[in-house]
């Protein structure tokens, strides 16, 4: 099959584009710059090749779509038709790119088939119930559905080249928002540039292995810098899903290098924990914020005593309707803003599971669970392979997160999900015991049948 030369369609891209923007000036010149503007990022993402898909992502991810310092979730401050393309053209335009130039082929599985039409069938169903294409952009589920997108279009780029980088990226652009809205208000909570804090959170907690292995290969200073800087931006955020996020990847990622007998790999883990401690007890107001959210009031909180409410709620509706849900996106939204002060479920597998039933669940937790398999196949066959473990403990990191907080209905968790997912999968069947390793356990096998035998024959 015999594609386009890339120059060929960089000339192509670049005559729409003036085409496009002349004719818009003529009526309404601003948005004749915001599409120039648009278009030229579109083309020097996908020139980049297969680093633009991470890239793509990464940037969507991270931009601030909502006010910078707030003291409350407050709407978006562009619009969700805007919104809505971003997201959308993050994992379509560099995908149909690299269709177009003749990219990495991806082997064809039957899995991503199925996860295809599931997603199909579930845009089909909410499309259905919503009736019109717009209620479907402003129900703020289509970062739902293009994670599922995000996830099919990754499997094309395996390789994953530019994915540390840009979740390095990533990282130092949250890192130096969060910064400038400390700066500017330094007793809120950091991180409603990206919708709200636990938000800002789970980016940081999914990111950050990917981010410090990529630090990690350049300088363990730079590493240790990342690391210290991370904890400092997850303590400024507030968000103990995130803390307890930590602790959880912290745990597999010993246990992980225990059995692999990686005695580096404890020592750089045990060296950030040390890290860690002597920053939070060493500066005031890190060591305030910790003792303020972990304090004794703690289970007598509104959010405690939310999710309390949460679960029953949740689950009585789930037992009524267990396969579809309420074929509504966000139902369990608005009863809950109905019946309490917090207009959420405090768990995105429950609130998923309220609105779409079990079968809009199947389809979240697809990328969680490629990245369970991989932790898994790694303890069983003693493996720590840096890439792999770095995308499933940050898969692993928004996991714990959502269990606290309404993860499915924001798009740049999805998305993050969706990338370092897709990816994984296709990398799963290469997680094989080492050739040495195996020969030195089949050998006593071997052995021990060899004995056997000459023990028989010799009686």
């Amino acid at each position: 099959m015999s594609v386009l030369p890339r120059r060929h369609l960089i000339l192509a891209a670049g005559v729409l584009l003036g085409l496009a923007g002349g004719a818009i000036a003529v009526r309404k010149p601003s948005d004749a710059i915001l599409l120039c503007i648009s278009l030229a990022a579109v083309l020097g993402l996908a020139m980049a090749g297969e680093r633009a898909f991470p890239w793509a992502i990464a940037i969507v991810a991270v931009v601030p779509w909502y006010p910078f310092v707030s003291t409350k979730a407050e709407p978006p401050i562009f619009k969700q038709k805007v919104l809505c393309a971003a997201i959308a053209a993050a994992p379509l335009v560099p995908w149909l790119w690299s269709l177009a130039t003749g990219g990495r082929r991806t082997r064809p599985s039957r899995a991503s088939l199925l996860m295809g039409l599931l997603f199909a069938g579930l845009a089909i169903l909410i499309y259905a119930s919503l009736g019109s294409i717009s209620a479907l952009i402003e129900v703020e589920i289509v970062g739902f559905l293009f994670g599922g997108v995000t996830f099919l279009c990754a499997r094309r780029f395996g390789d994953g080249r530019g994915l540390l980088a840009a979740a390095f990226g990533a990282l130092l652009v949250l890192g130096l928002l969060g910064i400038d809205a400390y700066t500017k208000a330094p007793t809120n909570r950091i991180g409603y540039f990206v919708g709200y804090p636990i938000t800002y959170g789970a980016l940081v907690v999914g990111l950050l292995p990917a981010a410090l292995l990529y630090a990690y290969n350049r300088s363990r200073l730079l590493a240790g810098g990342v690391a210290a800087g991370s904890a400092a931006l997850l303590i400024f955020s507030e968000s103990r899903s995130s803390w307890v996020a930590i602790v959880v990847m912290l745990m597999v990622a010993v246990l992980l290098q225990a059995r692999a007998g990686n005695a580096r790999g404890l020592g750089a883990i045990v060296a950030g924990l040390v890290v860690l401690v002597v920053l939070v007890l060493s500066t005031g107001s890190l060591h305030h914020i910790v003792e303020k959210r972990l304090g004794s009031n703690i289970t007598s909180s509104d959010s405690v005593t939310h999710r309390k409410w949460s679960y029953g709620y949740a689950l009585e509706e789930v037992s009524k309707r267990p396969f579809f849900g309420a074929q509504a996106p966000g139902f369990s939204g608005k009863e809950a803003a109905n019946k309490t002060s917090i207009g959420a479920i405090d768990n995105g597998y429950l609130s998923i599971s309220v609105d779409m039933g079990l079968v809009g669940l199947l389809a979240a937790v697809i990328p969680i669970g490629v990245a369970l398999r991989v932790l898994g196949r790694c303890l069983r066959l003693g493996l720590a392979p840096r890439f792999e473990l770095s995308l499933a403990l940050g898969i692993l990191g928004m996991a714990v997160v959502t269990v606290f907080y309404d993860s499915f209905y924001w798009a740049q968790i999805d998305l993050v999900l969706g990338l370092m997912g897709g990816v994984l999968s296709t990398r799963v069947t290469r997680l094989t015991r080492p050739e040495g390793v195996a020969r030195q356990t089949e050998a006593p096998t071997r052995l021990r049948r060899g004995r056997s035998l000459g023990w028989l024959g010799s009686s």
